[in-house]
């Protein structure tokens, strides 16, 4: 923990003067720009010699022990007092080491050092998003406009290199208003003491933003500082990988992030993160647009992982959020799936994908009216935090009019998002469907053949588009879409429920049935949808569909 002077003797002993700018900032432990800034804006008490050389200055030990030891306590009170937020972002940190290759560790670290801040206080504390903090990697773009971009107060940023199990990390503090250094530090460490280090660098950073820690969390830090948080340096560093893959969000690189987290798991079997990280690649890996695994492999080795990791660490926000991903996809228990989405969003209040998952599961229950508050909490969170992440509150947004049978406003959000992201999937999805429900079809048939997605790389997209087909009286082409998805089903994971849609579009409801039985023994994740996706209304009258519904436990 980085603290105020280390000192205190009386102003009439000789030894108590310190006699020039650099002196002082050695007691105070700052640079001399900040304490030179101190006595400007903030009254250091510092003193001028007379009829000395300009600039030679005096302070007293004791006096600046007493000033820093009032401005920590006044700092506190005003904490207490004002509801105002203060806002850090975490820049990437540098990789001294030669090539690209290494870039995974420096990421990484940059996202594990944004994990441990953002715990601090919640609430008090808006820490912007590692994916939006990453948009700025290797731009050098100068703070004052990363004030009016993200409106932040301070960043920290870094260097790292490393040298076979040993890291060497320096970082600083900049308060962004007057671009001065408040803190910087170097760490040579072992990579075992990476937590500790962690830890170091987030206290230091509590203590100069003047945050109030709650006693679990101050002991946490506490602890791993002391090194209980040790971990093995293949299992950091695998995990580290796995966490640069699963960021890339597609189906391929899930598949590389399962491998390194299991890896990491394997040379540290009580790494909670690694458990966490596991637990949601494997319960995406299940969901649509991935689709990658059938549920029935992929969803039990996600429950296993989030448990195992919240059986380590209680706290992982993570690890809540992966396990309501099975009760709210797999298990279809609903208030599971609440109650974790819920302690998730407690422990981390910006969590804005246990936000956006929690809208989802709410517009499956129909609870179109919470859904939507949740997404505007959603919208609040990432114009603060992530506005990288707008897009998918778009997506959500307008899947929750599209629910809603507001079709036109359903296209209107879509198009907005894809302002932003011309190639995302559910966006062109929601469009497409909701095109195809106001009878517009020529557009509806555009929307789902992105130029951006290839026939074939999302196949919920694939089916959507045979529907589209079949609602505008191309059955050929139709028939095309399903021997094409049959086909790929014999090549990866194809969920049954899309062959019932496009069954259904054809007007072959016995059919249309027979898959969604099949889905139902698959555990496939678009039944959650029976009961409030409006392409299946036509469908909603027959009893086995009926019984269908409330096999999934839903109501009718």
């Amino acid at each position: 923990m980085i603290e105020g002077p280390l000192v205190m003797t009386t102003s009439g002993n000789p030894a108590d003067r310190l006699d020039s700018w650099k002196e002082i900032a050695v007691y105070l432990r700052r640079d001399v720009r900040t304490v030179q800034r101190w006595e400007k804006k903030e009254g250091l008490p510092v003193y001028r010699h007379q009829h000395d050389k300009l600039g030679s200055v005096f302070a007293y030990r004791s006096e600046l022990a007493d000033w820093f030891k009032g401005r920590q306590q006044s700092a506190a009170v005003a904490q207490d007092k004002d509801d105002g937020k203060i806002k850090l972002a975490v820049l990437p940190f540098a990789n001294l080491n030669a090539g690209p290759e290494d870039d995974y560790f420096s990421d990484g670290l940059t996202e594990e050092m944004t994990t441990q801040i953002t715990r601090l206080q919640p609430g008090r504390l808006v820490v912007i998003a590692h994916d939006t903090a990453m948009h700025y990697k290797s731009r050098n773009k100068p703070l004052d406009q990363m004030k009016q971009e993200l409106g932040v107060d301070y960043v920290l940023a870094g260097k790292v290199r490393r040298a076979g199990q040993r890291v060497r990390v320096t970082a600083q503090l900049i308060e962004v208003e007057d671009q001065t250094q408040l803190w910087a530090e170097t760490y040579d460490r072992d990579l075992s003491d990476i937590l500790a280090l962690q830890a170091d660098i987030a206290q230091a950073i509590s203590s100069e933003i003047h945050l109030v820690l709650h006693g679990s969390e101050s002991k946490r830090l506490s602890a791993l500082q002391k090194g209980h948080g040790r971990v093995h340096p293949a299992a950091y560093e695998a995990y580290l990988k796995a966490r640069y893959h699963l960021h890339e969000m597609m189906p391929l690189s899930i598949g590389k992030s399962i491998e390194h987290f299991e890896q990491a798991i394997r040379q540290d079997p009580k790494y909670a993160s690694a458990y966490a990280g596991l637990a949601s690649a494997y319960a995406l890996a299940a969901i649509a647009p991935f689709d990658m695994l059938p549920p029935r492999q992929a969803m039990p080795r996600a429950e296993e992982a989030a448990r195992r990791s919240l059986e380590l660490d209680n706290s992982l926000p993570e690890a809540h959020t992966a396990l309501a991903l099975v009760n709210h996809h797999y298990h279809w228990k609903w208030d599971e799936a609440e109650s974790g989405y819920g302690r998730a969003i407690k422990l981390n209040p910006d969590y804005a994908a246990a936000h956006l998952w929690y809208s989802w599961l709410l517009l499956v229950l129909g609870r179109n009216t919470e859904a939507v508050q949740e997404i505007e909490r959603t919208l609040a969170i990432v114009q603060e935090t992530d506005p990288r992440r707008m897009v998918a509150v778009h997506a959500t947004r307008a899947g929750a009019y599209y629910l809603a049978r507001q079709y036109r406003q359903a296209v209107q959000e879509a198009q907005k998002g894809l302002e932003l992201n011309p190639n995302h999937f559910m966006l062109h999805y929601v469009a497409g469907r909701a095109y195809a429900l106001m009878d517009m079809n020529a557009k509806a048939i555009a929307q789902l053949k992105p130029k951006g997605i290839p026939a074939g790389e999302i196949p919920l997209l694939d089916a959507a588009l045979g529907l589209a087909y079949a609602v505008n009286g191309q059955r050929e082409q139709t028939m095309k879409k399903l021997e094409a998805l049959k086909a790929l089903a014999k090549q990866r994971y194809v969920p049954a429920t899309y062959f019932g849609m496009l069954y259904g579009g054809l007007g072959e409801i016995k059919k249309a049935m027979e898959w969604l039985e099949k889905a139902y023994e698959q555990r496939a994740d678009g039944l959650i949808w029976l009961n409030v996706d409006p392409m299946l209304d036509a469908m909603r009258v027959l009893p086995q569909f009926q019984d269908l519904v409330l096999r999934v436990g839903l109501e009718k």
